[in-house]
């Protein structure tokens, strides 16, 4: 349009004002970088609260190395936002301009940068589908976990195991797997056979023993105590930060929300961890017995002084610098990883708040086997190798 009423002189007045009002609306006149016998443009945002036309602008020529740039990012949440972008294009003529037919040809360009895909996404880019209103844990395979970025708890979920309804946080970490960030709380059933169908076990498995009650102190310690399946369920209780006495017991009831990341979870022996009646003849230093009490689709992290590669406690600790972890450096149990210091069980509870103990799936001696220690100061062990009867926390990372 002609929008530049310097000396354009109409004896119709109206046409004279019409086109005065055309200037003034579409914030021309006041734009010194759109002159007189050049194209321009104004472009509005709708996603904004208060969206406006903005001043109408110059566009540079087709040879210009810097082109014009509406805006240095735009992220839409979703691409129906990425449509309120409106765009307008108008030519400025001088005084002077001869009449006659004008053309120029205008070039769009837009860049874009797709959304990173959060386990969820990822979840339903796979076709998986809800149950209860979450994403199975059973569902996770290495495609699902290999589709999400590595956002940290930009990428966490909750998500079912669908053998007792609990729901868990899971999060993609550093190191290329995704984790349980939160301490598995699944009560062992002795009625019930597991299956590779729904648990972490190469064939049908059979408890001997269903996970003891919240309150009991039975508790086998004894020889055979090293290669029996035990477990125990402390009750609906939260880690509630650190303790200097090693006889610490911060814990308080369970609170819904992001502090079930501290959710102590349950106790479980080394047997119970590792799914097995008897453990007996796993006895050589490293042998990693390969199969868990976790979901399908997950397994317990590596350990031993052979495995320090992705879905290992040492990967982790070489991710998060854990060896600076400390009472005010809390890398160990802060965010994303949230490792709570839920201490032990072998009949009665052993520094809570103070320590933790997190198996492995790899055996350590006839008697022993490996797990992470943690420790308030902030000493971290991710291989340390101890008695098989005692209860350790579990953590579950994707297979």
């Amino acid at each position: 349009g002609r929008f530049n009423t310097s000396d354009l002189v109409h004896t119709d007045t109206n046409i004279t004002n019409k086109f005065t009002s055309l200037a003034t609306n579409a914030n021309i006149a006041n734009n010194t970088d759109f002159t007189d016998s050049t194209w321009g443009y104004s472009y509005m945002d709708e996603t904004l609260s208060n969206p406006s036309w903005s001043n109408y602008s110059g566009l540079p020529l087709y040879s210009a190395t810097t082109p014009a740039t509406l805006k240095t990012s735009y992220s839409p949440a979703t691409s129906a936002e990425g449509d309120k972008i409106k765009f307008k294009i108008a030519a400025k003529s001088a005084s002077n301009q001869a009449s006659g037919e004008y053309n120029n040809v205008i070039n769009f360009m837009i860049t874009s940068q797709p959304i990173p895909v959060t386990l969820s996404m990822a979840y339903e880019n796979a076709g998986k589908q809800k149950y209860n209103g979450y994403y199975k844990l059973q569902d996770m395979n290495q495609s699902i976990c290999n589709a999400t970025e590595v956002l940290d708890e930009g990428s966490q979920m909750q998500a079912i195991d669908i053998r007792d309804n609990k729901v868990y946080w899971i999060t993609k970490l550093q190191d290329g797997k995704c984790w349980m960030t939160q301490n598995l709380d699944h009560d062992i059933d002795s009625t019930k056979t597991y299956t590779s169908n729904d648990t972490d076990v190469p064939a049908d498995w059979k408890p001997d023993k269903s996970t003891y009650p919240t309150s009991t102190t039975t508790w086998d310690t004894s020889s055979t105590g090293y290669n029996i399946q035990q477990s125990y369920d402390p009750g609906d209780k939260i880690w509630n930060g650190v303790t200097t006495s090693s006889s610490g017991t911060t814990i308080n009831n369970m609170v819904q929300g992001t502090n079930q990341h501290y959710h102590l979870g349950n106790y479980y022996n080394w047997g119970a961890a590792v799914a097995m009646n008897n453990t007996s003849s796993y006895t050589a230093d490293n042998t990693d017995v390969n199969q868990s009490i976790c979901p399908k689709g997950w397994m317990l992290p590596k350990s031993g002084t052979t495995n320090t590669s992705a879905g290992s406690f040492q990967y982790l600790v070489n991710q998060y610098n854990w060896a600076s972890n400390s009472m005010t450096n809390p890398n160990m149990w802060a965010t994303p990883l949230y490792f709570p210091l839920a201490g032990d069980w072998y009949g009665s509870s052993g520094g809570v708040a103070y320590v933790g103990y997190f198996w492995s799936s790899v055996v350590s001696s006839s008697s022993y086997a490996y797990y992470l220690y943690g420790h308030y100061s902030g000493m971290v062990l991710p291989a340390n190798g101890y008695y098989r009867y005692y209860g350790f926390s579990v953590r579950c990372v994707s297979r």
